[in-house]
């Protein structure tokens, strides 16, 4: 009788199907209502988010590339490159059978699950043990600044898998630097870029801080006339696949339409007053985040790069209990490169500047965002964080494996499924992410339907107003139904065509005051020349959020809307009243 083998599951196949179910975990309960709810806090970049896969989608649907749109800042329109355009493409069939909410939903799982996934698979790489290298997985694809990001709608910056996927490549081919291990490089890195730019550039970096680190260290291990040549050639491939989008990319920020752009003047602001890193925050268990973006404007975005002191005890222990470093050494640069460069352009502690002789302290991020355009764009340095995170996951993994190499197999995994349970209660209550990932209703109001179902062209104008510009964005989603063009952007202040126009300046300044009636002395003329003028420039609708005002200033706004247009159409269920120009 011939003997029977049994087959064994693969690990790298474990170590997904792990990955999988730890993003329905921190996602839950969206795999159970895909449709209808939708990933990120309600008044967040989620709708700006999954109404630009819902443009891409449309765009190809009709045979045209998404470059430029009309349906945004009514009645100009404007060039737009979407952020997250890669992803849109992918998940275009998805989105064609069942629909834009979905798809996006999927993505944000997706990204949680490879970002898991891979830095199990560079840490297996590194230690060569499946079981430890399962804490990376928790560590770095749960991480409170990916929480965080899914927290904010920010769908490109949650896909951070395809970053150690490609240092894994990188890795690979350094051991064995072939053309097939390289064009396989490259193509990771060009998917690293294309997903997001920031991870592009960061992978980029790492590639640098690793070979550096071998040429110090290990200079006589690498053959290093064939590996640079070889290296050439993945760089080669990367530009050939990442340079037309790249140039895309580029010149709708620079176009003078741009729906989006990144001029100096807006990015020296933003590093300076809106996207600090507190280097507190790093280590402080605590729920408020530094800085609290919603104490100081009014914003639910979470700035989140809490590392975790699970992680850090076993990457701590991993330091002083082995004495050579040779697995995760150049990690260590990794790691130490990117916390400084997390950190901005100037100190910041305890939620302000620090100063010395009445002058900030400068750091090494800011002679390179004076000196490299690549740098010049970057508007959030705190999302160089995700790189520490991936090196405290290696480096911790590479510590618990060295603690449990003389345990069984039953107590290193016990050992990792107590450890992940504790990192995650540890991201839960001690930082700023919120666990699982809040979710917004992604349900649109009856009315948008039959908006679409009208024959007659014209663009839509929603009530309120001076909604904040996030939570105001819920608008734009509105539009994948209705079709229509809307006169908002994406994340603008107050459009100038609303600001000039009579009447609408008008609702402006009635949703601003607290006066529990309307005042007798209103512009009457001037607010039916604004009303005609609106008609003129070519809307048709204006939907009044019965829900979005106190009721005392939703009876003014009505009555108002009313003595202009006639009464509305009322949707009782939705809250909503649509007035018809």
């Amino acid at each position: 009788m011939p003997k029977l083998q049994t087959s064994t599951t693969p690990p790298a196949v474990i170590a997904a199907m792990a990955a999988l179910l730890l993003s329905v975990l921190l996602t839950w309960p969206v795999v159970l209502y895909p449709d209808t709810l939708l990933l990120g806090h309600p008044g967040n970049d989620n709708w700006n988010h999954v109404w630009g896969y819902w443009w891409v989608a449309e765009a190809l649907s009709q045979g045209e590339w998404p470059a430029w749109t009309p349906l945004l800042s009514y009645p100009q329109g404007g060039t737009l490159y979407f952020i997250d355009t890669v992803q849109a493409l992918i998940s275009a069939p998805i989105q064609w059978l069942m629909g834009p909410a979905v798809a996006y939903n999927l993505v944000m799982m997706f990204g949680f699950a490879l970002s898991a996934w891979g830095a199990w698979l560079l840490a297996f790489r590194l230690t060569g043990d499946p079981i430890s290298s399962g804490i990376a997985m928790v560590i770095y694809g749960a991480s409170p600044h990916l929480l965080g990001q899914a927290y904010n709608g920010i769908s490109e910056t949650v896909c951070a898998g395809w970053l150690p996927i490609a240092m894994w490549a990188l890795v690979h081919f350094l051991d064995r630097p072939t053309w097939r291990r390289a064009l396989g490089l490259g193509l990771a890195m060009a998917i690293t870029m294309l997903t997001s730019w920031y991870y592009g550039l960061f992978a980029v970096i790492a590639t640098a801080v690793i070979l550096g680190w071998r040429a110090a260290r290990q200079p006589w291990v690498q053959p290093w006339v064939r590996s640079l040549i070889r290296l050439s050639g993945a760089g080669i491939t990367g530009l050939i696949l990442v340079g037309p989008l790249l140039v895309l990319f580029r010149a709708s920020l620079d176009a003078p339409d741009a729906l989006v752009s990144r001029d100096p003047a807006f990015v020296q602001a933003s590093l300076l007053y809106h996207n600090i890193t507190d280097l507190v925050a790093f280590f402080e268990p605590t729920k408020l985040p530094s800085p609290d973006l919603l104490a100081l404007y009014g914003e639910e975005l979470v700035i989140v790069i809490y590392l975790g002191w699970v992680g850090l005890a076993l990457g701590g222990y991993a330091l002083v209990a082995t004495r050579r470093h040779r697995q995760f050494g150049p990690w260590i640069w990794l790691g130490l490169f990117f916390f400084i460069f997390s950190l901005g352009p100037y100190l910041n502690m305890f939620g302000g500047m620090v100063e010395f002789d009445g002058r900030r302290i400068p750091l090494p991020f800011l002679p390179l965002f004076d000196a490299f355009p690549l740098f010049s764009r970057i508007s959030h340095p705190f999302r160089f964080v995700v790189g520490v995170s991936l090196a405290v996951a290696l480096i911790g993994a590479s510590g618990l494996r060295h603690m449990t190499r003389h345990a069984s197999v039953r107590t290193r995994l016990s050992l990792v499924f107590a450890l992940a349970a504790l990192s995650l209660m540890e991201f839960h209550l001690a930082s700023p992410a919120t666990l699982p990932v809040p979710t917004s209703d992604a349900t649109v109001p009856l009315a948008y339907g039959e908006m679409a179902a009208d024959p007659s062209p014209g663009a839509v104008l929603d009530l309120p107003l001076t909604v904040p510009n996030l939570e105001r964005a819920v608008y734009v989603w509105y539009q994948s139904v209705h079709l229509r063009p809307v006169p908002w952007g994406l994340n603008d202040p107050m459009p100038e065509e609303l600001l000039k126009n009579r009447l609408t300046a008008t609702l402006i300044r009635l949703e601003a005051h607290r006066s529990l009636s309307l005042s007798p002395g209103l512009p009457e003329l001037d607010m039916v020349v604004g009303s005609m003028a609106l008609a003129a420039q070519g809307y048709r609708y204006i939907v009044l959020h019965e829900r979005l005002y106190p009721e005392f200033k939703r009876v003014q706004v009505e009555a108002l809307l009313t003595g202009l247009f006639g009464a509305p159409r009322r949707y009782a269920v939705d809250g909503l009243q649509v007035y018809t120009l």
